[in-house]
C-alpha cells in the first residue's frame, strides 16, 4: 500500500469514527505512517515508544543517531489535543530536540520548539487528513518525517526555511498598517499622483494636491491607534486640527517670517513663488542652481519650459506659473513638497530654514 492510499484509507476511517482513542490513533494511524515513510517502528534504538523524559513521557522519539533524538511526537485522541503543543515543547524543550509533531490522528502539527515566537507562531504546518488531497498530504509528510531526509537534515532544514518565510509573512502583514499610516501623515509624490490620476479618470479633471493631502491627513482620525504603531508616545507627530484661517478662495492664508520680515500670502503657493523671486532678485544664478535640486520623482517642479514642468502630461500645464527670468514653477503640488523646495531654497541662498525663513504649512507637521 502506498502512502497515499494509506491516507485515503485513514481518513475514510477516521469519517467513519472508528478511531476511538489515543491508543487507536497510535497504533493505527501514526504507526502506519512512519512505516510507509521510512521509520523502522520494530527498532527500539530508531522508533521508542514512551521515552522518558525525567519523570515524564513522550509517545515517541524518533532517532537518526544513537543518542540523540531528532523528533518527538505527541499524540491526542481524535480533536482532543488540547494544550498538548505546551506539553510537547516542555519535552522538546528540555533535550534540544530540534523538531516536535503533535498529533490527534486527523491533525497533525509539525514544531520547531527553538525558534523564535508563540507556540502558534513556531508551528511550521498544520495538516488536517480530511481537508487535503491525499497527495498533498503525502507531499508535506515526506518533506518533514521522511526517514532519510530527517537523517540528512534536509527536512529540518526545509522546516526552518518554511518558518522563516512565514516569519516574514507576518512581519510584513503587521508592517502594512505601520505604512499606510506614514503615507496618509507624510504623502509621497507618487501616492498623490496616483489619486490624482484616479480622480481625473472618474470625473475628467484632476484636484489640487492640496486637496489630496487634506484628504490623506484626514485619514487619521479613522485609524487613530496606528500612531502608536508608526512611532513611541514620546516621537509620535501631533496632528493639528485647529480650524485654518481661509481667504476667500477657499485656501489657508499664510504668514510667514522672511529675512525678518513678518509677510502674508494668500496661500501656500504665493507663499513659495514669493520666496523665490525674492532670492532670484538678489542672485541670478539662484534658479539655475536651485533648479538642479528640485526635480520630485515623477515632476521637475520647475523648468524653463512649461512642458517641461509636468513632463508627457500636457493636460497638467494649466497648473504652471511664470515666475520670471524665463523659468516656469508647477503650482499643482502638495504643501509638504513645498516646505522641501522652500528648504532647498534657502541651502542654495546660504539661508537657513527654520531661522531666516519660519513657515507653517497646513497639514505639514514636524
Amino acid at each position: 500500500m502506498s502512502l497515499a492510499d494509506r491516507i485515503d484509507l485513514i481518513a475514510s476511517n477516521i469519517r467513519a469514527n472508528q478511531y476511538r482513542n489515543e491508543t487507536d490513533v497510535r497504533e493505527a494511524i501514526v504507526i502506519p505512517i512512519l512505516m510507509e515513510l521510512g521509520w523502522d517502528v520494530f527498532s527500539t534504538t530508531v522508533v521508542q515508544r514512551e521515552f522518558s523524559v525525567e519523570r515524564r513521557r513522550v509517545d515517541y522519539a524518533l532517532f537518526t543517531t544513537p543518542n540523540s533524538p531528532s523528533v518527538f511526537i505527541e499524540v491526542k485522541a481524535l480533536n482532543a489535543s488540547g494544550d498538548g503543543d505546551r506539553q510537547l515543547f516542555e519535552y522538546a524543550f528540555h533535550l534540544g530536540v530540534p523538531f516536535a509533531i503533535l498529533v490527534d490522528g486527523r491533525e497533525w502539527s509539525f514544531f520547531l520548539p527553538g525558534e523564535q515566537g508563540s507556540y502558534v507562531e513556531r508551528r511550521v504546518h498544520k495538516l488536517d487528513l480530511l481537508e487535503r488531497k491525499s497527495q498533498e498530504s503525502v507531499e508535506i509528510f515526506e518533506r518533514y518525517l521522511r526517514a532519510d531526509r530527517v537523517k540528512n537534515g534536509q527536512a529540518i532544514s526545509d522546516a526552518r526555511s518554511d518558518y522563516q518565510s512565514a516569519a516574514r509573512d507576518r512581519e510584513a502583514r503587521t508592517a502594512i498598517p505601520k505604512a499606510w499610516y506614514e503615507l496618509a501623515t507624510e504623502p509621497d509624490e507618487l501616492l498623490i499622483d496616483l489619486i490624482a490620476e484616479k480622480v481625473v479618470s472618474l470625473i475628467g479633471f484632476r484636484p489640487t494636491d492640496e486637496h489630496i493631502e487634506a484628504f490623506l491627513s484626514g485619514l487619521q482620525t479613522i485609524v487613530p491607534p496606528l500612531a502608536s504603531i508608526s512611532a513611541p508616545a514620546s516621537q509620535a507627530k501631533p496632528i493639528n486640527r485647529s480650524e485654518p484661517v481661509l481667504n476667500p478662495s477657499g485656501t489657508r492664508k499664510i504668514s510667514f517670517v522672511f529675512r525678518g520680515r513678518r509677510l502674508e500670502q494668500p496661500d501656500a503657493i504665493s507663499a513659495l513663488i514669493f520666496v523665490l523671486q525674492d532670492l532670484a532678485s538678489r542672485d541670478v544664478s539662484f534658479i539655475e542652481r536651485f533648479a538642479k535640486l528640485a526635480p520630485g520623482r515623477r515632476r521637475n517642479h520647475i523648468a524653463r519650459d512649461r512642458s517641461g514642468v509636468y513632463p508627457g502630461k500636457p493636460e497638467l500645464e494649466v497648473y504652471t506659473q511664470d515666475i520670471g527670468g524665463g523659468w516656469w514653477l508647477g503650482t499643482n503640488i502638495a504643501n509638504r513638497e513645498k516646505e522641501r523646495l522652500l528648504r532647498i531654497a534657502c541651502e542654495v541662498a546660504g539661508l537657513k530654514f527654520g531661522r531666516d525663513l519660519q513657515i507653517d504649512l497646513p497639514n505639514v507637521q514636524g
